[in-house]
């Protein structure tokens, strides 16, 4: 069997390995932020990049690293990381992704899970001096998770993430209470926001590419403390995400509540044993990933790269195994290649599945509307919604998540009336750097008045946009021949206007607008 995830690694490996910093004659020695140790153009450096040693161990441990690299060579590469990481964590162990001083819970966690993993990976190829070492240069990360919080969004993947480094601290030194307690608490929002629909929280709704990355890290909590009962919230959320994989080998989309469309395919392989749907959705996918019918490990940036690329070594290393030897009963069992007409309604979520004969439709009508529409397997209609140019040039839509919304479905026609909001798509720009460097210098040193500033901006781009005193009411005719026509009373001064592609993301979200195969076909090709 063709291991696709490996194919994928040979690929990317050489990018990952020109990040770090190897000259020891530099006080950047072993960080992997090119734009702050090389370029210079940052004045922080992104820890994201620190985590590669977790996808370096997986490959080395399981047999699978492409080079004849010397032990010696390959062991100094992991040492460089965790002194990297020595270098960038602050006083408080707290490190960065965004700007100087910014406290990410988020990337604090990311990168002790993953210095963890690589301790354990390499454990017997490390002396007691080195494993204590690297333990000290961890233990202000955990030490920051276990006093600080994320209070700006339930944002789940980053929880899980958490909560994954505390558990693997535990198991590493023996009983830590305090972590084990942390990660308990943590597990428990995770679950608590969870819907009974299966989709893990991420801002306001259910995101099945980010929900993929939360599964990673959850399966690894599950495979080593099956005493916490993580295995049927897991399940649950892998039978929601089996309706998000498409009939053109795609997954996710705009209609999620952060218009993703990658696939970290880790935690689907780990669990592909106990959960059918997860063996389902793995074997479809991996022929997607080697088609460059989905966003897969080449397509991804490097804010995202690392993440992507250790979910690819634990892939290739599973695959690598055997134990994972897929062999689902048939690709017709996944809901956009049944047989059987089916209309499902994910009431939480505001997600509507429609399956007929020859079509695949997915609409989020608590987005206003965003549709999805497959005729056997190609995607033929992709509507984001509508757009409306204000007197003084704002743009504005119907493409957000709207809790006064109202929708009706008769006789196969869904009925969605919801405000108009203006877009907050802005460009950096010099003064608000500026603003943003002085903010660093003279406050964000302070955690409190930092975590209020996060959460403002968080409801300025994302969850709270301004809202105009326009409605729109859009009518999806469901079916085969799907239609959609919308109806937005203008007031003077505002025009629709009408876009080439109506494939947008009206609010600021990094992850999105990734490259797949598909984007190289226009829609307004197709016969439909």
């Amino acid at each position: 069997m063709d291991n696709h995830y490996l194919a994928e690694i040979k690929s990317s490996l050489p990018r990952i390995l020109s990040l770090i910093d190897s000259d020891k004659t530099s006080k950047s020695y072993g960080v992997g932020d090119r734009y702050y140790w090389a370029w210079g153009l940052i004045d922080f450096g992104n820890a994201t990049f620190q985590g590669c040693a977790h996808g370096f161990a997986r490959l080395w441990e399981s047999g699978l690293w492409p080079y004849n690299t010397d032990e010696k060579v390959f062991l100094r590469r992991i040492d460089s990381l965790f002194r990297g990481t020595k270098f960038l964590t602050r006083k408080d162990g707290s490190l960065e992704e965004a700007f100087p001083s910014e406290g990410s819970f988020c990337v604090t966690a990311l990168v002790a899970f993953d210095l963890l993993c690589s301790i354990d990976l390499l454990t017997d190829l490390l002396s007691d001096k080195t494993r204590n070492e690297y333990i000290e240069i961890v233990r202000p990360l955990i030490n920051f998770l276990l006093k600080n919080d994320e209070s700006h969004a339930i944002i789940s993947n980053h929880l899980a993430t958490a909560a994954s480094a505390l558990i693997r601290w535990d198991l590493l030194i023996g009983k830590d209470v305090k972590a084990t307690d942390k990660a308990n608490l943590l597990l428990d929002r995770i679950i608590d926001h969870q819907s009974t629909e299966g989709w893990f929280k991420e801002y306001e709704g259910a995101d099945p590419g980010y929900q993929t990355l939360c599964l990673g890290y959850l399966a690894d909590i599950y495979l080593l403390r099956k005493d916490i009962k993580l295995l049927a919230p897991i399940a649950k959320s892998i039978r929601f995400l089996q309706y998000f994989v498409h009939p053109d080998g795609s997954f996710g989309g705009h209609y999620g509540s952060r218009c993703t469309r990658f696939y970290y395919p880790a935690g689907l392989l780990a669990l592909a044993q106990e959960v059918p749907e997860a063996a389902l959705i793995s074997s479809y996918m991996a022929q997607s990933i080697s088609k460059n019918q989905v966003v897969h490990l080449s397509c991804i940036d490097e804010p995202n790269l690392i993440p992507m690329f250790n979910s690819y070594a634990w892939a290739a290393s599973l695959e690598n195994s055997k134990i994972n030897d897929l062999k689902p009963n048939s690709q017709d069992n996944l809901p956009c290649h049944g047989k059987h007409h089916f209309r499902n309604n994910f009431k939480e979520a505001g997600i509507l599945i429609d399956r007929g004969t020859d079509h695949y439709s997915i609409i989020n009508y608590k987005k206003g509307g965003v549709t999805y529409h497959f005729i056997k397997n190609t995607l033929v209609k992709e509507d984001s919604g509508v757009v409306i140019k204000s007197r003084n040039g704002n743009l504005g839509s119907n493409h957000f998540y709207d809790p006064n919304q109202s929708v009706s479905l008769a006789d196969d026609c869904l009925v969605i009336r919801n405000q108009i909001a203006q877009m907050p798509k802005k460009l950096p720009t010099l003064s608000k750097f500026l603003i943003l460097r002085i903010l660093c210098l003279l406050v964000f040193r302070f955690s409190n008045i930092r975590e209020i500033i996060k959460v403002l901006l968080v409801k300025y781009l994302i969850t709270k946009p301004k809202l105009w005193a326009l409605w729109n009411v859009r009518k999806i005719q469901l079916g085969n021949n799907l239609k959609i026509t919308d109806q937005c009373t203008l007031n003077s001064g505002y025009t629709k206007i009408d876009l080439t592609s109506n494939a947008f993301v009206p609010f600021h979200m990094a992850s999105q607008g990734y490259w797949q195969i598909q984007d190289e076909y226009s829609l307004s090709d197709s016969k439909f």
